[in-house]
């Protein structure tokens, strides 16, 4: 018996930013569809750090699997990344390994893949100026997944530390020939740092907030009418990427209604200051997916995509990301 690995290196060569989207449809079609079998997540703590456990079941496609996250906050003292990740597939019909999977780069690209997909359910077509907060991993994520997925013409980031963003701008900048879709035959966007949230929001139609903040990131007065927006940060209770004004104002789309009201700030928060009612959430993205519910503004000033995450997205696109490699030749083949 053999199983294929994929680095990260592998998953980058094969992943384009619509095979991306696409496998984030399948995920959020199942899982709103009632077809995706996604337990609770499992939680282990050791004297060293934290290890969690997301498997999950994709009843229509096929797709078994987990995603093993170890959170290590000591590891900084040797100079290793704090978060390490793996994504095992499993064949559905013997429990057999299939493939291990580069969790870590995996996860990044899932979760800009969903708000990729919330763009093209939820945003103007032509929204071509994208305004980013943060300057990390996702925020780097999201700008190669959304401009690889439709044409744009400007991308400013926003960040806490100016140097950051600034040090993106240019290493995208560096990079831009990939900021366009395969078939468009666009120039890249112009790609720069801005200090003002508000400058940042000026005439932009497509904005993510991908942050750790416990504070809202801009002001929602300052947002345009139609714009889309991707929040993935406030993953916590008590973070709020954005402010209750825009939460009562937007079209409010998430990933999962359970999820998000254990963990999603964002709406946490002004429900618990009695802004909201949980109806505020308009539909579930997989509903949309499913038909169930309309795409588009829907009648809204603006549209919100809030995404926390889940064991469905990782085990769709590994499946995407293997299928590709398989086709591909690459990997590396392993006895197992």
């Amino acid at each position: 018996m053999t199983i294929r690995v994929l680095s990260a290196a592998d998953i980058d060569a094969c992943l384009t930013p619509t095979a991306a989207i696409d496998s984030m449809r399948t995920a959020f079609g199942e899982l709103s569809g009632g077809s995706a079998e996604v337990p609770i997540r499992g939680h282990l703590t050791t004297d060293r750090g934290t290890v969690l456990l997301m498997p999950a079941y994709l009843g229509r496609s096929h797709a078994l699997g987990a995603k093993i996250v170890s959170v290590f906050p000591r590891n900084v003292e040797q100079r290793m990344p704090a978060i390490h990740g793996t994504v095992v597939l499993l064949d559905a019909h013997t429990g057999a390994a299939r493939a291990v999977l580069d969790g870590t780069r995996l996860t990044a690209i899932r979760t800009a893949a969903g708000s990729g997909l919330a763009t093209e359910l939820l945003a103007d077509p032509v929204a071509d100026v994208l305004a980013v907060f943060g300057a990390g991993v996702q925020a780097r994520a999201h700008i190669e997944i959304l401009a690889g997925a439709r044409p744009l013409t400007e991308i400013r980031i926003v960040s806490r530390s100016h140097a950051s963003a600034t040090t993106l701008a240019e290493a995208l900048t560096r990079a831009a020939h990939r900021l366009v879709p395969a078939d468009a035959s666009s120039a890249p966007p112009t790609v720069r740092a801005v200090e003002q949230p508000a400058d940042a929001l000026m005439g932009a139609g497509l904005v993510v907030t991908a942050t750790t903040s416990l504070t809202p990131v801009f002001d929602s007065r300052d947002l345009e009418t139609g714009a889309h927006v991707n929040a993935v940060g406030s993953f916590r209770p008590d973070m709020q990427e954005v402010d209750s004004a825009l939460i009562r104002r937007a079209r409010v789309v998430v990933d999962q209604r359970a999820a998000i009201w254990e963990e999603a700030g964002d709406l946490i928060q002004p429900l618990r200051a009695g802004l909201i009612e949980p109806d505020i959430i308009d539909a579930e993205l997989g509903e949309i997916v499913n038909e169930k519910a309309p795409a588009g503004r829907a009648g809204f000033d603006v549209t919100y995509f809030k995404s926390v995450g889940n064991a469905a997205q990782d085990v769709a696109i590994a499946e995407a990301a293997l299928a590709r490699a398989e086709g591909q030749g690459l990997g590396t083949i392993v006895p197992f």
